[in-house]
């Protein structure tokens, strides 16, 4: 198929409004992800990373239909930086200086050229070269580089955050996801797939195309259908096939530990015109971009339900008996808020050992849509209702959401009401 490159001939390119929501996404995600890093950060001086943009465009758009100029990802990037450092030093009496290394990765000339015009102007001109780097490659073939651009800004952690947003979405396999991880544990990886364009041209031929150039077994997914059966069957819902079907085999193919599969939707309307996909090894990681998702709320939307099972791989896609959407609005609140602590409470009582509220995160994250704020706010519940009891390290009994570690301890209270036990935990 002709993908849809933006055009940087005659100057800024054109955007469509779901994909400004992206850039949000991203510029929401790292302002947190700054701030999470450095909330316990006594005597700390400095944190290094390096953030790379490896489909970076020409750094400037005009919002299509309204001749709107909308800064493009990289500047995005510059001024979530800038922003961030203001915000986690505003009360400290002792900065923390924010080392990033910023690499921009095109295979268009004309976008490079372009973005190099926009820094200059912009006043980030300075930095090209330093702490800057623009490359006039394909993304597959500049990762060596960015690979060593990384290892020599963080010798040690090789810390780095990927935004691959992707014109397509097979220009990214998972093989180079896995390298990525390998190469630097604690990187984090957001991946989009242009979902419309997919549906669009989606048959068995394709689905073997984007497959081999994925280096992943879509076909296996599928659970015996016909991509044909699917687009007739579920015709209404043929995003479900997108999540199922890409769900396992692509994320599970990556090497993460950690992922958030959520639809980007434009300005509160339609169904997802991109899969964003955040790929990360520690549970904090996957808890920040859960919390970006809820803040963003009728922008985001996922195909399944509730509680513990929305991503579980016997409930997604056209397994899963749908029901319009999961919008991380108030009425996914409140569905979260009324399934989410009997769920955990079977969890806790299938268990019948203490576990750490941290390992609770941990083992059930990727399945829910719940942060670890409304876990705790579900525990909070629990111990009001002496379904569980939550302790402290040291012994402390903790009531509260807002007093609650990952250290605490949760077990299930030996004085639980029979009425409030889940099937078989008796």
């Amino acid at each position: 198929m002709a993908k849809s490159h933006y055009n940087w001939e005659d100057g800024p390119a054109e955007i469509d409004p779901h994909s400004v929501t992206k850039h949000e996404v991203l510029v929401g995600y790292l302002i947190r992800y700054f701030e999470q890093r450095t909330l316990n950060a006594r005597g700390r001086e400095r944190l290094r990373i390096t953030l790379v943009d490896g489909f970076c465009g020409g750094g400037l758009y005009i919002l299509k239909g309204q001749a709107k100029e909308i800064l493009g990802s990289p500047l995005r990037m510059l001024n979530a930086v800038e922003e961030a450092r203001t915000l986690i030093n505003a009360k400290r009496t002792k900065p923390i200086e924010l080392d990033v290394q910023y690499v921009f990765i095109d295979k268009d000339r004309r976008a490079l050229s372009h973005l190099k015009m926009v820094l200059q102007k912009r006043g980030f001109g300075h930095q090209i070269g330093n702490t800057i780097h623009v490359i006039h490659e394909d993304f597959v073939s500049a990762s060596p580089a960015v690979f060593k651009l990384i290892q020599a800004h963080t010798p040690r952690a090789r810390t780095a955050i990927y935004f691959l947003d992707q014109y397509g979405y097979s220009e990214v396999p998972a093989p180079l996801i896995q390298q990525i991880f390998a190469n630097s544990p604690g990187s984090e990886v957001v991946l989009t797939f242009h979902v419309a364009a997919f549906a669009t041209y989606t048959n068995d031929q394709f689905t073997d195309q984007v497959s081999e150039k994925l280096a992943v077994d879509i076909r296996a997914a599928l659970g015996g259908r016909t991509v044909e059966q699917i687009k007739e069957e579920d015709a209404a819902d043929w995003r479900r096939f997108i999540q199922a079907a890409l769900y396992q085999a692509l994320v599970k193919g990556c090497g993460a530990e950690y992922f958030t599969p959520f639809f980007i939707r434009g300005e509160g309307s339609g169904q997802g015109e991109y899969w964003l996909v955040h790929l990360s090894q520690h549970p904090r990681a996957q808890d920040v971009m859960k919390q970006v998702h809820w803040q963003h709320q009728n922008h985001s939307i996922h195909y399944g339900g509730a509680g513990l099972d929305m991503l579980a791989s016997h409930m997604m896609g056209f397994r899963q008996e749908f029901t319009g959407g999961f919008q991380f609005d108030d009425v996914a609140l409140c569905q979260s808020v009324e399934v989410l602590p009997q769920q955990l409470a079977e969890h806790i009582f299938e268990r019948r050992q203490p576990l750490q509220i941290g390992e609770l995160y941990a083992s059930t994250c990727n399945t829910s849509p719940g942060t670890s704020i409304m876990y705790k706010q579900a525990l909070e519940r629990l111990s009001g209702d002496q379904d569980i009891i939550v302790r402290s390290e040291e012994g402390v009994t903790r009531k509260q959401a807002k007093y609650m570690r990952d250290t605490d301890w949760v077990e299930r209270s030996p004085q639980v009401a029979l009425f409030s036990l889940p099937r078989g935990a008796d």
